[in-house]
Parts: C-alpha cells; structure tokens; sequence
C-alpha cells in the first residue's frame, strides 16, 4: 500500500522493537523479557499485542500525536477497549467543557476465504488479514467551508490524517505477519479515498465504482463531496432498467502478499473490472440534483445567511 508516507513508515517500523511495542504500563517484568511481556494479561492488549505504552510510542513515533496539535488538540487521551475478536482506539480531547472524540477505530484479525471467478488467477485457501470495522476522524474545532463541505455521515470535519493512519496500519499488518488489510467503505467518498491505494477485490465491484466515479466525477464534473450526495439522495439511476442506484460498499484490500498482489495486477483482473465499468451505464437527473444543491449545498458548506 504505497502511499506518501509508506518510505518514511518502514523505516520508523524497522526502528521499533516488538518488546517496544508490547509494553504495558502496569508490566513489572524485565526489559530483556519478551516471552514474559507477550504472556502477561493475554488477550487484553490492543490486537492481543500492543500494550498502552507502545501504542502511545507508535501514535508519537508516526506523528499522529504532533498532527492532532497541530490542528489544537495537544492534550489528549487514548482509550483502548477489547471485546470478542474486535478492538477498539479513542483518542479524545477536551472542547469548550465538552468531551470530544477525535479518532474511533474498530479493527479485527481475520480469515480472508477468496471466492474467485473462473478466468481469474487462483489464490491460496485462506489469507489472514487486518479488518478495518470502522474509522472515525473528526476535527470539532474545523468548520465546513465550499472547499470541504459536509460529507455524508458526517458531524464535523476530517482531521485530515487519513493516510497517515491507513499507512501506520500498513505496518500494523507488516508486525503481525498478516497478509493485507481489507475494509469495506461506507460512503461513495470514502470509496474513492481508499481506491486509490485499495482496490475492490472483486474486479466487477472495482469496475462499478469507476463506472460511478467516472460518470459523476469526470462526465458531469462533481466534486467528491456532491458525487456521495447525488448517491445519498437517490438521484443517481441505472440505464439497464431505470433503477435508482443505492451505494453498497464492497471489500477492498491493501496488500504486499504476492499472490494477492499478483491476483489484483492480472491482467485477467484488469479485462473483468473494464468489462464491468463499459457495462454499468448510469445517468444523473442534473435539474433535480442542481436544485437541491442550490437549496441544502450552502448549508452543508458551512454558509449562513447574516441578520
């Protein structure tokens, strides 16, 4: 998953030692102990292997820590919560006498079981892989303007840090000798974010999403942001048989395993995701979503009419 923080990530990932980021604050074992480390309190770090202290090392050392101040959130706390297979990070801060959270993320080690088509290059039986549930990245203290408006979902802007989360979790998967990491994006603009560095396993989804991104983006000029609401708002309908097209998020995954890696660059995965996109023919009903952007866009663009 090569990103603009990827060269710079595995160096700071080579340079932290697996004993580093095991430690827990309430471990009274030796330095030099790792077994110990690794055994004590089993199942209760972060992903069964981060203990608090080395998450706070890995947030500081990827510069998450520095970006949250630098957006004037100095003082913040991290929360970890484990329940079953899947694990929680907060990270919150203090606003105006408030409690707010600044990043929710839910991630679960898991089995990938590919079912691939016939024509496509085969894959092993199972990959084990890092499941990204959710991610949340709020900035309360930012306001929606023309150039970042409202997205859907949500209640106050992104923090702007995406990327560099998505690349330290790159590194999550590489320390844990998983496979990839997957997700499924829950809005059309998180789709477009994470494709450009995660594509759709299923080259017919990945065709799909051009298809959309294409004709909405490219062919009627959208932005990210008005693309997702002309979805949200059902103006968006197939030409095959006039149906309003709803967005549904399918698996996408970064990846540095060969075989899956060489499955997502084939160029029977290329020749399926173009037959997909020639195939999904969309239309927009422009007067009505014109309409309702000039009514409910300076709103969501944090535009209000003065008394």
């Amino acid at each position: 998953m090569p990103t603009r923080y990827d060269q710079e990530f595995r160096r700071i990932a080579r340079s932290l030692s697996s004993l580093e980021l095991m430690r827990a604050s309430d471990d009274t074992v030796a330095e030099d102990s790792a077994e110990l480390v690794l055994d004590k309190d089993a199942g209760r770090r972060f992903l069964d292997f981060y203990g608090d202290q080395g998450l706070r090392l890995a947030l500081d050392r990827y510069g998450i820590f520095s970006a949250l101040a630098r957006r004037g959130y100095a003082d913040v706390t991290m929360v970890t919560r484990a329940g079953d297979d899947r694990h929680a990070l907060f990270v919150e801060t203090e606003v105006e006498g408030r409690r707010e959270r600044l990043i929710e993320l839910v991630v679960r080690r898991d089995l990938l079981v590919p079912h691939v088509a016939p024509g496509l290059p085969s894959l092993r039986e199972t990959y084990k892989v890092l499941t990204i549930d959710w991610l949340l990245l709020r900035h309360p203290l930012g306001r929606f303007t023309a150039e970042r408006p409202r997205l859907p979902g949500q209640d106050a802007p992104g923090l702007g840090v995406g990327w560099r989360v998505m690349s330290m979790l790159a590194r999550v998967v590489w320390r844990l000798e998983l496979d990839a990491m997957v997700t499924i994006a829950e809005y059309l603009h998180n789709a477009e974010h994470y494709a450009r560095e995660m594509p759709c396993f299923d080259p017919v989804h990945q065709g799909r999403l051009r298809a959309v991104l294409e004709h909405l983006r490219e062919e009627h000029g959208l932005s990210t942001a008005q693309a997702s609401w002309a979805l949200e708002w059902g103006l968006v309908r197939t030409r095959a048989d006039d149906a309003v097209l709803r967005w549904r998020g399918e698996l996408m995954v970064a990846t540095e395993d060969e075989s899956l890696a060489d499955y997502l660059h084939s160029s029977a995965y290329a020749e399926c995701a173009e037959s997909a996109r020639r195939g999904h023919r969309l239309w927009l009903d422009r007067v009505a979503f014109d309409a309702r952007w000039a009514l409910e866009g300076p709103a969501l663009e944090g535009v209000v009419d003065k008394p």
